[in-house]
């Protein structure tokens, strides 16, 4: 007896609910087998399961700074493997007088520097090419020192958030001012709204932000202070670093309990602190593993100029600069894996989502790169009348063009 048509819909889609998110590749071919995996892979309902069985959304790539007469911020598509060639390369991004900030909830945070206008922040979404552009908060001759964006929709998962609303948090100076400001803008207003200040002179670092609990957390004064943004209270406070961090520079990132954590590199090795709330109810940092740079990089220059970089927000994953090149190390299991290079020791700002058939414009700008490897697979000329019946057998083919 022939199978039933509705158990082998629900068979095709347990095996591409299956496909990797961190090689988008494998969706976009498969969507270009028949009208009725295009139709399956494009399905809200399908994109849902899809999103919830792999959890966390998968890095597609990053922006970077470089300086080159001016200011330029510069798309990174993620590197797969020697065999794959990720569809996603974002739309010849590479923007002139313009410079990133940070990515989180699906967009990136830049700011204008352009001649003859004013500056401006721009958030940016790399999946539907969507911009939008906002004034600065405060007018007049001011210092915006840093800047953060996120997801505003209520009751967010986060693993899907494109075209909803957004806040932007701007930290900033007056010029020869001790005084910092806080400023909100939300997408739904349309308003910057100040919320805060404090007597503080100190240089944001140029490194996109932590958020963590219901606070921002900002890297200060060469990794030595660290910035909050209170979204409860509106407030700003200063948290010190541990002193191991005075000689050397620490970023933020995600702690192992989710909270606030530090890392920074001293004598060839990474150092990991997290700021608890001891038995007393007074915070403190505590000082977690040191992972042994030389174990994970055996063959590692000496003289080799090695930084982290940056961090994936929510995960345990940091990225190192060693020599241009970037790698990202998941510190619990101590995987090491090279990403791409930066051409420059400036941060970079990882960018993660999920890239699914239909989700934007950047699928237009690919589509040519993947036909001949659909043609292996399927009848072009009858791509647009293939049926369910002719699907049958193709997975195994598809997966196996990665």
């Amino acid at each position: 007896m022939a199978p039933q048509p509705d158990l082998i819909n629900d068979a095709t889609a347990e095996i591409l609910l299956r496909l990797p998110p961190d090689d988008p590749a494998c969706l976009v071919r498969a969507s270009l087998v028949c009208k009725a995996w295009r139709e399956l892979l494009s399905s809200p309902a399908f994109l849902r399961r899809y999103r919830g069985f792999h959890g966390a959304p998968p890095l597609l790539g990053f922006l970077h700074n470089i300086y080159d007469e001016g200011p330029c911020a510069r798309f990174v598509a993620a590197a797969a493997d020697a065999t794959t060639t990720s569809p996603f390369s974002a739309p010849a991004f590479d923007r002139f007088d313009w410079w990133i900030v940070e990515c989180r909830h699906g967009r990136a945070l830049l700011q204008t520097f352009e001649r003859h206008a004013f500056a401006r922040l721009v958030v940016w979404d790399p999946i539907t090419g969507d911009q939008q552009y906002l004034p600065m908060p405060v007018s007049g001759y001011y210092f915006c020192r840093s800047a953060a964006v996120l997801c505003a929709a209520d009751g967010c998962d986060h693993l899907d958030c494109h075209g909803g609303p957004f806040l932007v948090v701007a930290i900033g100076a007056y010029e020869e001012c001790t005084h910092m400001w806080a400023s909100v803008y939300s997408s739904e207003t349309g308003v910057w709204t100040t919320s805060s200040s404090i007597q503080l002179d100190v240089y944001i670092e140029e490194r996109p932000s932590l958020l963590a609990g219901d606070a921002l957390y900002f890297s200060a004064q060469q990794g030595k202070m660290v910035l909050k943004y209170d979204f409860v209270g509106q407030s700003l406070d200063v948290i010190n670093a541990p002193d191991m961090f005075e000689p050397s520079e620490g970023i933020v990132v995600t702690a192992e309990d989710g909270g606030l954590g530090l890392v920074g590199v001293k004598d060839g090795n990474l150092h990991l602190w997290s700021w608890q709330v001891g038995p007393r109810g007074i915070a403190e940092w505590v000082q977690g593993r040191v992972v042994k740079l030389r174990t994970l990089f055996p063959i590692l220059n000496p003289l080799a100029s090695l930084d982290v970089i940056g961090f994936q927000e929510g995960t345990d994953t940091i990225f190192i600069s060693i020599d241009m090149d970037v790698f990202t190390v998941m510190l619990r299991s101590e995987q090491v894996k090279k990403v791409g290079k930066t051409g420059s020791n400036y941060a970079m700002a990882p960018y993660v989502s999920f890239y699914t058939p239909g989700t934007g414009l950047v699928l237009i700008f690919n589509l040519r790169t993947l036909y001949i490897d659909v043609c292996v697979v399927c009848d072009w000329q009858n791509f647009s009348q293939t049926d369910n019946k002719s699907c049958k057998g193709q997975i195994a083919i598809t997966m196996k063009m990665q």
